[in-house]
């Protein structure tokens, strides 16, 4: 049950998160459209589109050079009729204006001179006919190709329809679902009349004020009305109708998903807001001409190369009449220019498509690749697991691009990443709380058996638990019990649990509270190193404390359990420093963290010594050695079967001894020396201390005749 646990809830946890980004994107949709949008417009700038060697678009640019040139803007009707004319006369197929005349030309002579007349009393008599602009640039737009741009507005301001072309629509009527406007600026109605065509030249931006689309229809006043790039369109292919089909969903009553408008033999398509969506390709030099060219151009001018037989816009990127917009491109697009980049799309066939499947293959989408992550997160290796979420991002993100590049289609990858990479990241951590739980426990368990210092070694550098070892320095500690054996014999199996239980409780906290690894635990006895893992320069006097602590515990123990009746016997211990190859030991399945070497056994022979020397606890000289400021007894050198050499070996001594022990120290060296008077000193002592177990083994090999230290053992 608890396995069972544990491989699910990882992918409760990610199923749970994924939810949780489902029900926000329902609920709370604004901040995930944004993030969609931001994917399209990282597209765009990846990939814009190409812009053709042979545009068919061109802008004639009234930029700052033009208005320094031929004065500030409104420029007076007749210059812009000789633009114009120019334009015609040098063969564009249409002429389309991002320009609206909404009030008469100020500065037509016949107009000031009536103003004169009225204001002033004086000027030109009634019947000279003076010049009008306006009658001037209406005989220019007469001319044909000429389609006049006017602007649309949310709110009825009284302003007149302007004339539309006509419009053949196959499905239900397009008017009452597009965006509505009931406002409109027109243009004068000598100018009305005398073009070709009309269009609104209003662009609609997202919510971020980016342009990513044109609206090529709308409704005013609940009549279709036509875009200026849709108006040149139909005025350079000669045509009278647009022709509009609705998409629909399944059946006849299916809800509406967009448009596909044809005009000549070009077919277009729009979404059910009637917007065309834009590919950007950024400014491209040549589409753009400055107005200025026009005007001042001799005859024989190459400028007719550049127009003829295109569709000519004729607007505005001076910077203080403010037609500049966002773009996922551009910060600052002039209008004239989007309108020129929805035309050559069209024309090019490069068309940009959401498909009303979308959304819902989106979600499908997001939700398989997640659970993939998912369940990756929850049962695979961290490796593993990492890289199979990368690889599901990156072909969620290929996917994405390819489906733009190569289809045209605008997928949003953003959820699916979203899903992707909170899913892992949700299952990622449930996981990692499992396995820090379950460490938690592990180092808790591990605890009742190895020093906490290894624990914490283990966990922080798991690279330790791998086979091999090191050569370093340590000290050792053996104990055992004296009288287990018949111990085992007279007490039950479990009282016998019981009480040993204790007593190695009690001998693994001491050996741990001096920073100890209790190597093993054999029967009745403890094995305990020092200097490893972790470094203990002291580790020599680590492990005498530690076996005065033990000793002061075991006869503690030892006289409660007789006190109750049990026969407990005697600990003994045996410390020894020396070189030894400390590490991992085994194979592959199991392997264990323990030390080999003499070192080793010469502490577990220094321990099994004390039944001869009669002592509790024996310390090599190695040990001693390394425990300045610690007081020694010595006992003479133990020479063990199978060693060439004898081991040094002393008892501890305790600091109320100081005085009895420089007594004991000198008649000991007297003896080494070979003095008769340093074994009689001895026995003297012997008889002043007859129960000092170390005295009365020097005095049992004086009485044997022996007048050395090494003592057999």
């Amino acid at each position: 049950m608890l396995r069972l646990a544990r491989r699910v809830s990882p992918v409760l946890a990610g199923l749970g998160l994924l939810a949780a980004l489902l029900g926000l994107r329902a609920g709370l949709p604004d901040p995930f459209e944004r993030l969609r949008l931001a994917g399209f417009d990282l597209l765009q700038r990846a990939a814009p589109r190409p812009a053709a060697d042979d545009l068919p678009v061109r802008v004639v640019d009234i930029d700052d050079a033009s208005l320094a040139r031929h004065g500030q803007w409104p420029w007076s009707r007749d210059v812009v009729a000789r633009l114009v004319g120019r334009l015609q006369d040098l063969g564009a197929a249409a002429i389309a204006l991002d320009i609206v005349f909404a009030e008469p030309d100020r500065t037509s002579p016949a107009r000031l001179a009536e103003g004169w007349r009225r204001d002033y009393g004086w000027g030109a008599p009634t019947d000279t006919a003076l010049p009008d602009h306006d009658a001037t640039l209406a005989q220019i737009l007469a001319r044909g190709r000429v389609v006049a741009g006017y602007g649309l507005l949310a709110a009825d301001n009284g302003g007149r329809t302007p004339k539309k072309p006509g419009f053949a629509s196959l499905g239900p009527d397009p008017a009452p679902r597009l965006p509505g406007f009931s406002g409109v600026i027109p243009n004068i109605p000598v100018l009305e009349e005398a073009a070709a065509g009309h269009g609104s030249f209003t662009i609609a931006a997202g919510q971020d004020e980016i342009v990513r689309r044109l609206p090529l229809l709308a409704s005013l006043r609940g009549g279709l009305v036509p875009s200026l790039a849709l108006e040149a369109l139909r005025v350079a292919q000669g045509e009278d109708t647009i022709r509009i089909r609705a998409e629909q969903g399944a059946g006849a009553e299916g809800a509406v998903t967009g448009y596909t408008v044809s005009i000549g033999g070009i077919e277009l398509p729009l979404d059910a807001e009637g917007a065309f969506r834009l590919h950007h390709s950024g400014s491209v030099a040549q589409r753009s001409l400055p107005a200025w060219r026009f005007l001042e151009a001799e005859p024989g001018s190459e400028l007719g190369d550049a127009v003829a037989g295109k569709i000519v816009l004729v607007g505005t990127s001076a910077v203080g009449l403010g037609d500049l917009r966002p773009t996922p491109l551009n910060a600052f697009e002039p209008g004239i220019a989007i309108h020129a980049e929805a035309l050559e799309q069209i024309l090019s066939g490069h068309h940009l498509a959401r498909p009303a499947w979308a959304p819902g293959a989106e979600v499908l989408a997001s939700l398989l690749l997640a659970l993939a992550a998912i369940l990756a997160a929850a049962r695979a290796g961290s490796r593993l697991a990492a890289a199979t979420a990368l690889g599901l991002v990156g072909a969620t993100g290929l996917a994405d691009w390819l489906a733009f590049t190569r289809a045209g289609l605008l997928v949003d990858a953003s959820f699916a990443l979203l899903a992707i990479l909170g899913g892992f990241a949700a299952a990622s951590l449930a996981r990692h709380l499992l396995t820090e739980r379950d460490a938690a426990h592990l180092r808790q368990a591990f605890a009742h058996y190895l020093s906490p210092d290894l624990v914490k070694a283990l966990a922080s550098d798991p690279g330790r638990l791998k086979l091999g070892g090191e050569t370093r320095a340590m000290t050792f500690l053996f104990t055992d019990l004296e009288g287990f054996t018949s111990l085992t014999e007279t007490r039950g199996a479990e009282a016998l649990v019981s009480l040993l239980n204790g007593y190695l409780d009690g001998l693994c906290g001491v050996a741990m509270a001096h920073g100890g690894t209790v190597d093993k635990i054999v029967g009745d006895a403890v094995h305990v190193m020092f200097n490893a893992p972790l470094d203990q320069p002291d580790h020599a006097r680590r492990a005498v404390e530690c076996a005065l602590a033990m000793d002061d515990f075991a006869t503690r123990f030892a006289a409660e359990r007789r006190a109750e009746g049990v026969p407990f016997g005697v600990t003994r211990i045996g410390v020894n420093t020396g070189p030894a190859v400390v590490g991992n030991f085994g194979g592959a399945r199991r392997f264990d963290y323990t030390a080999h070497g003499d070192a080793i056994n010469t502490a577990a022979r220094l321990e099994a010594a004390n039944k001869t020397l009669g002592t509790r606890i024996c310390i090599a000289g190695s040990t001693v050695a390394g425990c300045e400021g610690l007081a020694f007894r010595p006992i003479g050198t133990l020479m063990l079967r199978g060693k060439a050499l004898g081991v040094p070996v002393f008892a501890p001594s305790r600091p109320t001894e100081a005085a009895f022990d420089a007594r004991y120290g000198a008649a000991l060296a007297r003896l080494q020396e070979g003095e008769e008077a340093g074994a009689e000193a001895l026995l003297s002592l012997h008889a002043e201390r007859p129960d000092d177990p170390v005295l009365a083994l020097h005095a049992r090999r004086i009485e044997a005749g022996q007048r050395d230290l090494r003592i057999a053992a």
